[in-house]
C-alpha cells in the first residue's frame, strides 16, 4: 500500500489524540514509537490496515466517519503542500479533473512493487454532464476517495451524487459516476483550514 493514506490517518490521530496516544498505538502494532509513514513509499497492506484500524478505534470513529473527516483533512493538506493545484480551479468538476495528477504521481513510485493499477490509481473523464471516475488499487480505499470527493464539493459550495457503476468501495476496483449540482447560494459549506486553525476536539477512547 502506498503510504499516503496511513500517513494522513497518522497525522489526523496525532492532531486529535496527541503524540502519546500515537506512540501507544504504534507500540500495540509492533512498530517503534518514532515510526513515520512516507507518503510516496510502499508498505505491507496488512501493516497499514492494522495501524489504520487501531487509530480509528482509538479516535472512537467508525471507518466511514473517519474517512469523511479525513477527506477534509486531506484537502487542507493539499492546500498547504500543493497549493498550486487549486489555482484556476473554479468548481468541483475542474478540481476533480486535476486529482489524477496527484494520485498517479505518488502511485508512480510504486510501479515496480507489483501493485495493480500502480501507474494509474485514478482516472477522471468527462461523460456527458457527469464525471466518470475509475479507482483501481490493491489498497482498496475507494471509500476514502469518495469521501474526499464530497469534501471537495463542500469546499466549492456544491453537492455531488455518486453512483457506483462497477466494482465496490471495499474492493480493488471501483467505477463512479459523479453528478455535480450547481453551487449553493451563499458562502461555501466548508473551507480549507491552515496550520493556524484549531482542530475539533475528539475524545479518544482508551487510556
Amino acid at each position: 500500500m502506498i503510504g499516503l493514506i496511513p500517513f494522513l490517518v497518522d497525522r489526523f490521530t496525532t492532531a486529535h489524540c496527541g503524540a502519546e496516544v500515537r506512540r501507544t498505538i504504534l507500540a500495540a502494532c509492533d512498530l517503534p514509537p518514532d515510526f513515520e509513514f512516507g507518503i510516496a513509499q510502499t508498505y505491507d497492506d496488512d501493516v497499514c490496515r492494522t495501524v489504520i484500524t487501531a487509530m480509528a478505534a482509538r479516535t472512537g470513529l467508525s471507518l466511514p466517519d473517519l474517512y469523511d473527516r479525513l477527506g477534509h483533512f486531506f484537502l487542507a493538506w493539499l492546500a498547504e503542500n500543493l497549493g498550486g493545484l487549486f489555482t484556476g480551479a473554479e468548481d468541483t468538476a475542474s478540481f476533480l479533473m486535476r486529482l489524477p495528477i496527484v494520485y498517479n504521481s505518488l502511485a508512480g513510485t510504486a510501479r515496480g512493487s507489483g501493485l495493480q493499477g500502480a501507474s494509474e490509481v485514478v482516472s477522471v473523464r468527462q461523460h456527458g454532464e457527469r464525471l466518470r471516475i475509475t479507482y483501481q488499487s490493491q489498497a482498496s480505499f475507494a471509500s476514502f476517495y469518495a469521501s474526499f470527493m464530497r469534501a471537495v464539493a463542500s469546499h466549492f459550495g456544491q453537492s455531488i451524487d455518486v453512483t457506483i457503476l462497477a466494482g465496490d468501495l471495499e474492493g480493488p476496483f471501483c467505477v463512479f459516476d459523479v453528478a455535480v449540482a450547481p453551487p449553493h447560494p451563499g458562502p461555501p459549506a466548508a473551507h480549507l483550514s491552515d496550520r493556524n486553525d484549531q482542530p475539533e476536539v475528539i475524545l479518544c477512547h482508551g487510556d
